[in-house]
């Protein structure tokens, strides 16, 4: 794959509006994630667990932390979390939750997906959740998380997909472009952010031309996993991907 191949929806600016659709969404992001996920996001998140195997005394990074919900569930299992977003207000609601709901501390930072600030083979374990979508430079994501992991380590990352199945794809293309934005104007209002489209409707849009399944996989391979697979989850709606380093 060429280095300067762009993948997903790709637009001058692009960096600065998901950070300001994110500081947006913030205050309401864990509640249309449930909806955007009918109700099945804590399942993805146990599974994603249980590929990252034994977390005791791990150190572990979630890149694109959000409101840090895979970041506390690494903890809660032993794991020593760093969790970093590019967006501060990601980051300042995260503590909040963390401190005022009393969950496992994590170590939460600001910090560029695309730049990560850690030495090489810093971490025994890197995840992420929905993030990727929202990079510039899908391989370039891809190739940091692998950087920072040691050698042995494992990253898991879950992405949103289209289903592929005839009779589940018009069901969830319904679902995605209608009912998530209809959802959404509840919180965002139908307002544009920097000119283009209102919060919700940019968060069902980005999954148009996003690399999934085996595409996803040889990008992890690319970018310098030694193994790569995916497994599909509430057909065909999102993919989890396992990357090992060796």
């Amino acid at each position: 794959m060429k280095d300067n191949e762009q993948l997903g929806i790709q637009f001058e600016g692009k960096d600065v509006y998901v950070k300001d659709v994110f500081t947006e969404i913030s205050s309401y992001y864990d509640e249309m994630n449930d909806i955007m996920s009918m109700g099945m996001i804590k399942r993805w998140h146990k599974f994603m667990m249980k590929k990252l195997g034994d977390l005791e005394g791990k150190k572990c990074l979630d890149v694109g932390t959000g409101t840090g919900e895979i970041a506390f569930l690494m903890a809660s299992r032993g794991g020593n979390v760093t969790g970093i977003d590019l967006t501060p207000a990601m980051i300042e609601l995260a503590e909040k939750k963390m401190t005022g709901k009393n969950l496992p501390k994590a170590d939460l930072m600001v910090g560029d997906a695309l730049d990560l600030p850690f030495e090489e083979g810093t971490f025994d374990r890197v995840t992420s959740g929905y993030m990727l979508r929202n990079v510039t430079d899908i391989p370039k994501a891809v190739s940091e998380m692998c950087r920072v992991l040691k050698s042995g380590g494992i990253c898991v990352v879950a992405e949103l997909a289209r289903p592929t199945n005839r009779l589940i794809r018009p069901f969830y293309n319904f679902y995605m472009n209608r009912i998530i934005p209809r959802y959404g104007r509840k919180y965002d209002k139908g307002q544009s952010i920097d000119g283009r489209e209102p919060a919700y409707d940019w968060l069902t849009a980005s999954i148009e031309g996003f690399p999934y399944g085996k595409e996803m996989t040889d990008i992890f391979l690319d970018a310098g996993f030694d193994e790569a697979r995916f497994f599909v989850k509430s057909f065909g709606a999102v993919n989890i991907y396992e990357g090992i380093k060796k």
